[in-house]
């Protein structure tokens, strides 16, 4: 274990069932409902349920780290061999633990480990705003009301060490300065969006300069959090791939991940830097966070070699990004590799400055404690070690 406090980019809690309405008003009481099926219940936004949680209701819940071991050996290049939806993937239930709900047995639990600070994210909250894409001012209110319910259980900066990020769709601009305008008010440190396209524009379309410029002057930290389907891409590669209908189930769910994985991420990383959002505004700082690194470096790649060539040689990369493009994501980026991801590599691409350690904790796909997390950088020196583990967190978010 290191001699030093951790700074954990990635932690999670479980919602419970009244996140999205207990702030809201009558007309977001009456769109977020929940309903039985069969001995389960399910949450449903207007008639879309959301199919990235199976038990919404988290009671009972895996253990931490329940998947982390078949993701190590997929990254090995093995996996023990179970049958699709083979329930023992999951590992042993147990009842839903109070920390995973409660900000002050929560800090306990983060003594232990020898966490300092973390930022917390959703889980049950990132796959919602994908939902109803066409009911934008709808999505709004629910997640002003969510946002309401994650400052009242658990803060944006309680004890100045849980960092709530609240969630802020990418869907309307001026709503999203709306609600950003409302979240820095309460002191929020960090927001959390949607990876992908701006509701059918680039995120960094000047029609976004409204929330953009109030993230340049506040410094507010954006991160962008993996997020599951529905959204863009599930529906390109539904309108691509299975428009005449599906055959195997199985094959075709992991052609959809293995084509569509990481695209979210990378066009984000893409569309931002070469649309000149930094040039703009040169204070913005981008997380990205339970994405991986398999994106890092395809895209900057292809923002190098955006353009034909004559463009590139002529106009020097276009007239709005005087500067080299991967020059520019190292100075604005900051990455979280999965554990397993090859650590070094990415410190290679982006900087040993600009990569943060995030453990996933609780959920099952993290590691079994955060600090597990030291175990899979044995190839670094233990200042380097430090960097990734407490200080470059401590420098994101301007501590």
């Amino acid at each position: 274990m290191a001699n030093y406090k951790l700074i954990d980019g990635d932690n999670h809690y479980y919602e419970p069932e009244d996140a999205f309405t207990r702030h809201g008003d009558e007309e977001v009481k009456s769109f977020v409902r929940w309903v039985s099926e069969g001995r389960k219940k399910q949450i449903v936004f207007g008639i879309q349920q959301p199919t990235g949680i199976p038990n919404p209701t988290f009671n009972p819940i895996t253990k931490p780290g329940a998947f982390h071991g078949r993701l190590k050996e997929l990254a090995e290049g093995g996996l023990r061999n179970l049958p699709f939806g083979d329930k023992r993937i999951f590992g042993e239930l147990q009842p839903l633990p109070d920390h995973y709900r409660d900000r002050y047995s929560r800090l306990l639990v983060m003594d232990d480990q020898g966490v300092e600070r973390a930022i917390f994210y959703p889980t049950l909250g990132v796959g919602i705003e994908g939902l109803n894409p066409d009911r934008v001012e709808l999505t709004y209110k629910c997640f002003h009301a969510f946002n309401l319910w994650l400052e009242e259980d658990w803060g944006f900066a309680y004890e100045d060490r849980i960092y709530g990020a609240p969630h802020i769709p990418s869907l309307d601009p001026l709503l999203a300065a709306k609600e950003l305008d409302f979240l820095l008010e309460r002191g929020a440190k960090v927001v959390s969006m949607r990876p992908g396209p701006a509701n059918g524009r680039s995120p960094a379309d000047t029609s976004w300069d409204p929330f953009w410029a109030r993230v340049n002057e506040s410094g507010v930290l954006v991160s962008y959090h993996g997020y599951p389907p529905p959204d863009d891409y599930s529906r390109m590669f539904k309108m691509m791939w299975q428009r005449n209908g599906v055959g195997d189930m199985a094959y075709e769910r992991n052609l959809g991940t293995a084509i569509t994985g990481r695209r979210s991420i990378e066009d984000t990383a893409l569309a931002l830097v070469l649309g000149n959002l930094f040039g703009r505004f040169p204070n913005v700082r981008i997380f990205a966070v339970e994405l991986g690194m398999a994106w890092v470096y395809p895209a900057l790649h292809a923002m190098d070699h955006a353009g034909g060539i004559a463009e590139r040689s002529i106009q020097a990369f276009g007239v709005t990004v005087m500067d080299r493009p991967s020059d520019i994501f190292k100075e604005h980026f900051w990455v979280s590799p999965f554990p397993e991801e090859d650590v070094t590599f990415l410190i290679e691409q982006v900087g040993m400055d600009h990569v943060v350690f995030g453990s996933d904790w609780p959920h099952a796909e993290g590691t079994v404690q955060p600090g597990d997390y030291l175990g899979y950088l044995n190839k670094l020196s233990a200042e380097e070690e430090r960097k990734i583990m407490h200080d470059n967190a401590f420098h994101m978010l301007r501590l």
